[in-house]
Formats: C-alpha cells, sequence, structure tokens
C-alpha cells in the first residue's frame, strides 16, 4: 500500500500541529490517490480531488482531508493528510469506539437507594445512602422515584445520615479550564451527574429593577431549589458572569444589565455530588420526608452487610447512550465514558489510555479529554480516517448519527452518510462513512483558522464564527459529493 503515511511523514506533521500549525509543512511525498481497480472500471476521473475542491472554496485557514476504503486501507484521496489540527467533537467518535471495546454494547450504569439501620414508628435510626456510578442520563425524575420508593417504606424522617457516595469515581472540577464559567457544556463530572450537571438559574424583574433569583433542578414533577448554589446581581459593565468555588457552595454573579427581563438559563454546576444529594432531599421534604444535609463521601465505600436496598435506576444499554451521545454531543457523557472504560483515577491518566488506544489504531495523536473540547488536542484527518475504516466492521458505524448529503438543497438519492461532526470558534470537523450502492468508504475532514480563534478567545460568541462555519461546512459537503465518484 503505497499510499499509506511514512513515519518521517507522521512525525513532522506531529511536530508541526503541535507547535506553530499555521507553519505545517507540505506532506513529504505525492498525495496523489491510488484509484482501485473498481473505481477505475467505472470511470473516476482522478483529476478532480479534494484539493481542487478545497481550493476552489478558499477558506481561511487549514484544511486536511482523507478517503479511506476500509476493505484494503488504501487511501483513495487526500489532501495535507498529517497536518495535526484540533479534532473537536470529533474525539467522541475515538471515545465510542474505545468504550464499546471496554465496556461492551450492554453496559449500564447504576444509581442505587439503600437503608442502614432499624426502623421504628416511622424513624430511621441510620443512614440512608445514594450511590452512584457515574449515570451520565440520571435526572431529577429518577431522584423522585427513589423518594416514592422510599415514602413506601414508611420512613418520615432520617435521624442519621444522608450519605452521597459515588465509590470513589474520578472528579473533574471542569473539564477544560480554557472556557467561560458559564458555559454549561462544560461541567463537572463525578459518580453523581444530575441533569448533565447543570442548574437552572432564573429571575423575575421588579417594579423597582431589582431581580429575584433562585437556583433549581427541574423535574416534571418537582423542581428543589438548590440553596448551596448562590447568584448575586451586580451592576457592572463586564463580565457577564463570575464563578467562586468551595466544596461547601458554589457563588455566581450576573450582570445586572445583561439580564433583561424574566428568564433562566443552565449555568454548570462544580459539586455536583452535593448537587444531587441537596435536590433528592429537597424532593423528599416536598413529600413529607425529613432527613439532614447530604454528606458527601469521596473515597471509595464498603457497603455494609446489613444494608437494604430500596431503590435501583439502571441506564439504558451503553449503545443507547452512546448514541445520544453522538447525536447531541454532549461533553459529559463522554468524559464518563471514557473515565468508565479506562477505569482511571483521573482525567489524565485516562487520557492516556485513551491515546494508546488511538495508537494502536494507526494514529498521531495529542488528546487532552475525551470530548474534544479542548483546543490543544492534535490528531490528523489521515491517521483518523484510517481509524474509521478500521473500525467499520467493530460496531462504530452503527452508534453514528444519519445525515443526509445534499445536492444544491436536495437530498442525493441512494447515499447513506453517517457521521460525527464537531464545532469550536473557527474550527469545524467531520469523520464517518459514506455508503453508495452497497459500498462504503471511511473519511475525515478538518479544517481550522487557529489565527482567528486565537484572537476570538474570551468571546462567547466572536464576530464571523457562524459564517466562518457555515462555509467550512459547505466545503465538506463538496468534498463529500466530489468523493461519491469512488462510490458504485
Amino acid at each position: 500500500m503505497s499510499n499509506l503515511l511514512t513515519r518521517r511523514a507522521m512525525l513532522a506533521a506531529t511536530a508541526a500541529g503541535l507547535g506553530n500549525v499555521a507553519l505545517a509543512q507540505a506532506p513529504l511525498r505525492s498525495l496523489r490517490p491510488e484509484a482501485r481497480a473498481a473505481a477505475a472500471s467505472s470511470g473516476v476521473k482522478s483529476a478532480i480531488t479534494a484539493a481542487s475542491v478545497v481550493g476552489a472554496h478558499k477558506l481561511s485557514g487549514l484544511v486536511g482531508c482523507a478517503l479511506v476504503d476500509p476493505l484494503n486501507g488504501e487511501i483513495l484521496d487526500q489532501h495535507f493528510p498529517e497536518l495535526q489540527l484540533p479534532p473537536a467533537s470529533v474525539t467522541k467518535a475515538i471515545t465510542a469506539a474505545f468504550g464499546l471495546q471496554n465496556l461492551g454494547p450492554k453496559y449500564c450504569f447504576e444509581t442505587r437507594l439503600h437503608v442502614v439501620g432499624k426502623v421504628s414508628e416511622g424513624l430511621l435510626r441510620g443512614d440512608l445512602m445514594l450511590i452512584g456510578s457515574a449515570d451520565p442520563t440520571l435526572h431529577t425524575d429518577d431522584l423522585v422515584r427513589f423518594a416514592k420508593a422510599l415514602h413506601k417504606t414508611g420512613i418520615r424522617r432520617v435521624e442519621g445520615r444522608l450519605l452521597v457516595v459515588d465509590d470513589g469515581f474520578a472528579y473533574l472540577r471542569e473539564i477544560d479550564h480554557n472556557q467561560l464559567p458559564q458555559a454549561n457544556y462544560n461541567p463537572a463530572v463525578s459518580g453523581f451527574n444530575l441533569n448533565l450537571n447543570r442548574v437552572q438559574f432564573e429571575w423575575e424583574r421588579r417594579a423597582n429593577g431589582r431581580y429575584d433569583v433562585s437556583m433549581h433542578a427541574p423535574g416534571h414533577i418537582y423542581r428543589p431549589q438548590i440553596h448551596s448554589i448562590q447568584m448575586q446581581t451586580v451592576a457592572r459593565s463586564s463580565p457577564s458572569y463570575t464563578y467562586a468555588h468551595s466544596t461547601s457552595g458554589e457563588r455566581w454573579s450576573v450582570q445586572r444589565s445583561a439580564l433583561g427581563k424574566d428568564g433562566g438559563r443552565w449555568l454548570p454546576t462544580r459539586n455536583p455530588r452535593l448537587y444531587a444529594g441537596e435536590a433528592f432531599q429537597g424532593i423528599c421534604a416536598e413529600m413529607g420526608l425529613i432527613m439532614p444535609s447530604p454528606t458527601v463521601l469521596h473515597e471509595r465505600y464498603n457497603e455494609p452487610a446489613a444494608a437494604v436496598e430500596i431503590a435501583r435506576k439502571s441506564s439504558k444499554p451503553y449503545t443507547e447512550i452512546t448514541r445520544s451521545m453522538l447525536k447531541m454531543s454532549t461533553n459529559l457523557t463522554a468524559e464518563v465514558i471514557g473515565l468508565t472504560a479506562s477505569d482511571a483515577p483521573n482525567l489524565e491518566r485516562s487520557v492516556a489510555v485513551l491515546t494508546r488506544f488511538a495508537e494502536a489504531h494507526g494514529m498521531v495523536v495529542r488528546l487532552l479529554d475525551h470530548s474534544g473540547l479542548s483546543d490543544r488536542s492534535r490528531l490528523s484527518a489521515g491517521g483518523l480516517a484510517r481509524f474509521m475504516a478500521w473500525q467499520y466492521r467493530n460496531g462504530l458505524p452503527d452508534l453514528l448519527k444519519h445525515k443526509v448529503l445534499r445536492d444544491r438543497g436536495k437530498p442525493i438519492p441512494d447515499v447513506q452518510l453517517r457521521a460525527k461532526t464537531g464545532t469550536l470558534n473557527f474550527v469545524s470537523t467531520m469523520s464517518g462513512y459514506l455508503t453508495h450502492k452497497g459500498q462504503t468508504l471511511g473519511f475525515a475532514i478538518l479544517t481550522a483558522d487557529l489565527e482567528r480563534r486565537a484572537r476570538a478567545q474570551g468571546s462567547e460568541r466572536p464576530r464571523g464564527a457562524k459564517s466562518w462555519e457555515a462555509r467550512s461546512r459547505s466545503l465538506q459537503h463538496a468534498v463529500l459529493r466530489n468523493w461519491l465518484k469512488y462510490l458504485g
């Protein structure tokens, strides 16, 4: 396979990508695709390459792309395939394959409610334990079901402790420290991940111009107020939000002029175990169950032999959770999957295991997380396309979202596109599988304007980012339409 990348070229591209990507060298050897016999017989015009399409679109920044036959690993077309660029949320596809291999398609997360002690006339002389295993789908409504199950036992008051136990699961205060504090897609991660570790901030404007503010964990039935997370409105020009953290509480402030009239928005919570325990305590109070404030246990917990299970919530199986994660691009779920699959005690060691998994599949990567939120992660389109090819028969295609490939606004018939996209400000990526008439090819397209991204740091909605992303998506779809010539 003469078109496979040399180790020398990979190392050169890595050095360029981890330093000044804008100065990355051109590939060390010809990038002309070698047409397969099937492609040649169908009249493929090798002159119309991805490079021609990229050049015609004149997108600012850098572009790398590659098309690979999963049957033999042959690269059919490529443009700067060794260029190291931020993968953004395409990283989640690697994480999904990693989790599928290590956890299996039927893996479920468990959350349990246990009682330890004696009950007499509605009084529990002992402890109530919420035990989590990092379920990324845990919702306030699940805690309502737990409270109802507790109510059915006849317990009305807990004299001991309300323990929140996560059995030593890795705790991340945030996924990426370079994000703005109010970015709810950058929450904490722990053994309890209620409502994706987001709290609902609500405000109501009064006649005197002041605001009534509150924090809630809303569900369909109850919406318990979270008193350990507090918000203060402040008259200032900037920033929009500030945040201060302690293990016993969280303190926010918001620019008063940014609120307008009544409204609400999700904010990240960084004490997720306390948040879950306080939400459960509030739900129980609404149902007439009196219990103490939650106590969080950070270490691994040896369950007492006398513990009695009152309720259990099993998540949907891995494949369903992962399909949703890839469809909605949920950062927290990706981090939970990666940490669970690696069984590592922290993010750094977990990402090291994920990196070895990617390298074993021929990639040259630098990963900082499992979700792609960090813009310091790097990989190449050539490596990613080969990864897709090697994962073709391992279940990854079935997890990816089905997308529509269009030509002049109309869906192209008999074409199936399964892909994961990724977006950061001035970064846009796509990778997956293109199928037509029973043939499937793996691909990756990475684009980034890193200079404009650097200038936009600290801005929630930088000028020009949306229009640049639209032009990048247009380029990606044009490349995919051109690649249809290799199919059928």
